[in-house]
């Protein structure tokens, strides 16, 4: 019944309305997401009955396979029998990952003889897109100090989407900017970093919103996203670390153009930390409205 095919960029297409449909806010069912971890992950997908099945590496455990809780019409009472059947059929122990916090409960109605765990380091921070854009209140007084010392000491700057006329430098700023070079054992982080390079070569076909900020004429940051409904997913972010608020500048930039192109515009979903320490710290600091968690469901006898 589900044949899975790997996931690639030219999967975008399938995959995009439902993502338009926004059945749930986490980044994980995007197509830039899906198509940018493709590899990473081992993402396959199949579409039975206008419903997404997305079979992968687990996140609990990146060696067993999982599966993403299915999307799209069906109710979950008959997908997840379908993902069952054919979970049999292989002699597969059904395994649920990522199971966005909204799906959960719904899931352990459906399945009570599974534990649902929290995937510690993968809940995605969800922004006042508005907040975002402003900088203001006494929780961003820290992100609001770092973006006027850049105004100040910058003042030579530019923000400007990008065009297919910046690829080649944008390439060259990834290129000599990757975090991978200073650990090359962090096949996550290399991976990362050669896909958002994979990413801009293709910018056209992503269909996605990206956009550059400039120091005396140079790119010091570099950020791309897609937006659905009332929501903006930032997939990509990039800032020269010797240039102070530079990431704080494009990340208000990007925010304030976003809202004034999408005035329905709500939210901002800038993904998980990994359970990087840096990058925990960088996400609360812009004050999260709140936290995405994710689920990782298996039977108890498997626990």
């Amino acid at each position: 019944m589900l044949h899975f095919k790997p996931i690639t960029i030219d999967s975008a297409e399938d995959l995009l309305p439902f993502a338009i449909a926004q059945y749930t806010q986490s980044c994980d069912y995007t197509p830039g997401n899906l198509i940018m971890w493709a590899r990473f992950m081992d993402y396959k997908y199949a579409i039975w009955e206008k419903t997404l099945f997305i079979s992968c590496k687990s996140q609990a455990d990146l060696q067993s396979r999982a599966y993403l809780a299915p999307i799209g019409e069906l109710p979950f009472e008959s997908s997840i029998a379908i993902l069952q059947q054919h979970c049999q059929e292989r002699d597969e122990v059904l395994r649920l990952t990522a199971v966005p916090e909204s799906f959960a409960n719904d899931i352990s109605a459906i399945l009570p003889h599974y534990t649902a765990h929290t995937l510690e380091n993968w809940s995605d921070y969800i922004y006042s897109a508005s907040s975002l854009a402003t900088l203001q209140g006494k929780a961003l007084n820290k992100k609001r100090n770092r973006y006027n010392k850049f105004q100040a000491e910058y003042p030579n700057h530019s923000y400007s989407r990008c065009t297919e006329s910046d690829i080649a430098e944008i390439i060259k700023f990834l290129v000599v900017e990757r975090e991978c070079q200073k650990n090359r054992d962090d096949n996550m982080r290399c991976y990362e970093q050669w896909q958002c390079i994979a990413t801009v070569k293709n910018l056209k076909l992503y269909k996605q919103k990206a956009a550059i900020l400039r120091v005396n004429g140079e790119i010091a940051a570099f950020t791309l996203g897609e937006l659905f409904g009332e929501t903006l997913y930032t997939h990509i972010e990039k800032a020269k670390r010797d240039i102070i608020g530079a990431g704080e500048a494009i990340n208000r930039y990007f925010a304030a153009d976003m809202l004034d192109e999408y005035p329905n515009l709500k939210y901002i979903n800038r993904e998980e930390d990994l359970g990087d320490p840096g990058l925990r710290q960088v996400k609360r600091a812009y004050n999260p409205l709140l936290m995405l968690h994710r689920y990782e469901m298996i039977p108890r006898e498997h626990d």
